[in-house]
């Protein structure tokens, strides 16, 4: 299912480092060649759940899987707001970043990194 907003709220919200689409390859003259491919840099967010329910986990892996993880955008409104001042962000699941572990009795953590569309 496309564009399913996302509206579970994380614990904790961590801002990490811009993905630059460069491209860095040797040349004869044993010199680097550089070659950015966009001047926009991709912003990724990791979002962590520190205690979630079974439900609650049970509907984060659902929206992943119903994203197709990585494949379509969904909405998501920013929370905490210091995050682009609470704005909605349009964004998709990074492939391989979603991780669940169990802490307890029906008890989980997550984690899973948002990729912001351009």
């Amino acid at each position: 299912m496309a564009s399913e907003a996302f509206t579970l709220a994380p614990s904790e919200v961590i801002e990490l480092e811009p993905v630059y689409n460069n491209v860095i390859t040797p040349s004869e003259s044993m010199k680097k060649e550089f070659l950015n491919l966009s001047a926009t840099a991709l912003q990724r967010y990791q979002l962590k759940f520190n205690v979630l329910t079974t439900a609650n986990k049970d509907v984060l892996l659902a929206h992943f899987k119903a994203q197709s993880g990585g494949y379509y955008p969904f909405s998501w409104t920013s929370v905490p707001a210091y995050i682009e001042a609470g704005a909605n962000i349009t964004g998709r699941w990074v492939d391989g970043s979603l991780s669940i572990t169990p802490i307890g009795y029906k008890r989980w953590t997550c984690s899973v990194i948002m990729e912001k569309s351009t």
